[in-house]
């Protein structure tokens, strides 16, 4: 079948994108890249009114029943994997094995998200060995050939427009394409696993589609960022069909949902912490290195999970502080110092940073005494060298009260080391504020704090402190609620009933021209019609609730015959009802490819639906003449 495409009668203003997962192309299948704005496919819009119904194809949206499920929790500071074998799961729901890495200080269930790449990209090491490693490499100027990534997560948050092609730079500038660095982290802890099986039974022969694997995504990622995340998988060498990504705040909930400590004691009639009893409604706050997600949940019958809200949060976590002791940092040394102090000592900055991340999660609102953290000799000799001062004389004749350094220890006054966490707490507190406002989100009665960043205590405190009417719940293993409770998501990915849209989505479409209704700068002439061209065509509104069981609603499009391809344009946008998709709050998200098939004829129409089948967008293509299925697939990255 020759790979031709049809043709589109209408152009499009290409713009920053946003993207989604993509159901699984046919492996054989290669559409060829086509530039943004040559005309692809012909698409005439004439469903007005004329809308059918599909059942949910149960396959779409529920994994089948694996040997083995395996989570791999890539963070923004630490990373790490937790599995369980069905059997397990069905005896003990929270019987699930996780790793534990050792380090100077013991044993940890996670890593540093730091990955060690020798000059031929190939892994060397990873976290905390990598980051040793690189430091002894560094000691002797043996590092200069070799790649070191570290708490590299966030770009996928901050990049707009994201693709394929994006680099990253390592430690030293050097760069390399994100994909690939993100491939080779979960690669990595892909094979711990498999190598971690093997040693506990040396037997043991495990199909590829005998594993689910579950890699976390930050619920307030957009569509883009999923579907890289999904690729950088699948070069991992992990199958499309074997990979589920679950959302952060809702692999917390998961495994919340069967710890004992929340569940009603009968007996003694303590309710205390029974925050999953039917109709109950709550906030799960995923506070994480990088991001703080915030979802909100109602409880059904049976345990189900409901979705109230659309997936919300920002730039507000551990990280944060790290950027204001790093300000704190250059205020004291200067930014020259400090700049070639990050260039030339990276060990050092590591390890620094390494102790501050402990002194941030043990420090205490209220404490009295200075906070201690060790400072390399380099930062005080390269002060030296840039001045011709020592920084402890400089900073006694300033007569700065909230910063000493004696010896090797920078001392902090707990007044200025709590002032550290005011731009995050503040951005946490205003979020959670506005959305209890919300009429959606009335009748929350509790916060269920999870991720590595709830076990600050001064986050907990001003969190505590600004909802007092609520219940504030911490879990006691909330560092690794997430891992574990994505191994719970990969054995019951429909425990989410319903979600709530992010963004509106929608196809765009030509349609016949009405004067007084449509734009007059987007009046074409086609073939002695007239038209109107880049209509945005509805199909998901943004805070529109979605059934994951419900029926599928699809539209008809008409497409060329004798193509064995067309593509659909793909937008999304903020607002509910959009019009145009050149309109500015839309955004182009790329194409849904559609596979044709050789006997199509002209007057056949393809309909095309677009549906959440569960943390993912899904797509569906049926023709409306025969009714059989016509593949379809996303291309979003272009």
């Amino acid at each position: 079948m020759g790979q031709c495409l049809g043709k589109l009668d209408r152009r499009h203003v290409p713009r920053e994108s946003v993207t989604f997962s993509a159901l699984n192309p046919p492996q054989q299948l290669a559409v060829p890249t086509i530039p943004p704005r040559i005309p692809l496919v012909n698409i005439q819009g004439q469903h007005q009114g004329y809308n059918d119904q599909f059942p949910s194809n149960s396959q779409n949206q529920e994994c089948p029943e694996r040997v083995l499920v395996a989570a791999i929790d890539l963070g923004t500071t630490f990373s790490g994997y937790a599995f369980s074998f069905r059997h397990e799961y069905l005896s003990d729901r929270l019987r699930i094995s996780t790793n534990l890495w050792p380090h100077n200080n013991g044993m940890s269930m996670k890593a540093p998200t730091s990955i060690l790449l020798n000059q031929n990209g190939e892994v060397e090491a990873f976290g905390y060995e990598a980051i040793k490693m690189y430091g002894d490499l560094a000691e002797y100027n043996q590092h200069t050939s070799y790649y070191f990534f570290n708490k590299f997560k966030m770009n996928l948050y901050q990049q707009g427009a994201l693709s394929t092609d994006l680099k990253l730079h390592d430690i030293s500038g050097k760069t390399m394409a994100a994909v690939d660095i993100f491939a080779k982290v979960i690669g990595y802890l892909k094979q711990h696993v498999l190598t971690r099986l093997k040693e506990m039974d040396s037997k043991l022969n495990l199909a590829p589609s005998d594993i689910q694997w579950v890699v976390t995504v930050p619920a307030i990622w957009d569509d883009k960022a999923k579907f890289f995340m999904r690729k950088a998988a699948e070069k991992a060498g992990i199958e499309g069909r074997n990979l589920t990504l679950a959302l952060e705040p809702e692999a917390a909930s998961l495994f919340c949902r069967y710890s004992p400590t929340y569940q009603s004691n009968v007996q003694e009639n303590t309710h205390v912490f029974d925050i999953f009893k039917p109709e109950t409604k709550y906030m799960v706050v995923d506070l994480g290195g990088g991001t703080v997600d915030i979802t909100v949940h109602c409880v059904h019958e049976g345990g189900a999970l409901e979705e109230l809200y659309q997936p919300t949060g920002g730039y507000w976590g551990g990280t944060t502080v790290d950027d204001e002791f790093c300000s704190l940092l250059v205020g004291i040394f200067g930014h020259e110092v400090y700049k070639e102090f990050q260039n030339n000592f990276t060990s050092d900055v590591i390890e620094l940073f390494q102790e501050f991340d402990i002194k941030k999660r043990l420090f205490e609102p209220g404490q009295n005494t200075t906070v201690s953290i060790k400072i390399s000799a380099s930062l005080v000799e390269l002060y030296r060298k840039h001045t011709g001062r020592e920084i402890q004389e400089v900073l006694n004749t300033q007569q700065v009260q909230d910063v000493k350094i004696k010896r090797d220890k920078l001392q902090v006054s707990p007044q200025a080391f709590i002032r550290l966490f005011d731009k995050s707490i503040s951005g946490i507190v205003c979020h959670i504020q506005s959305l209890l406002q919300m009429t959606k989100v009335s009748g929350v009665t509790a916060l269920l704090l999870v991720g590595g960043y709830a076990d600050s205590h001064v986050v907990r405190d001003a969190i505590v402190s600004h909802f007092p009417n609520l219940q504030i719940i911490h879990p006691q293993e909330a560092a690794s609620t997430v891992l574990k409770g994505a191994v719970l998501f990969g054995h019951e990915p429909r425990a989410i009933v319903a979600r709530v849209c992010k963004y509106t989505y929608g196809i765009a479409i030509s349609e016949p021209f009405k004067e007084g209704v449509h734009d007059p700068d987007k009046k074409r002439f086609v073939n002695d019609e007239v038209i109107c061209d880049d209509v945005f065509d509805v199909h998901l509104q943004v805070g529109q609730q979605v059934s994951l069981s419900g029926n599928r609603i699809g539209k008809p499009y008409n497409v060329y015959s004798g193509h064995s391809h067309s593509l659909l344009e793909v937008y999304a946008s903020s607002v509910p009802s959009p019009k145009y998709v050149t309109e500015s709050w839309c955004t182009k998200l790329g194409s849904v490819v559609l596979e044709l098939p050789p006997d199509m004829k002209g007057d056949e129409k393809i309909i095309v639906g677009l549906y959440y089948g569960g943390t993912e967008l899904g797509v569906f293509a049926v023709n409306s003449k025969t009714g059989s299925q016509t593949h379809a697939f996303f291309d979003f990255l272009g």
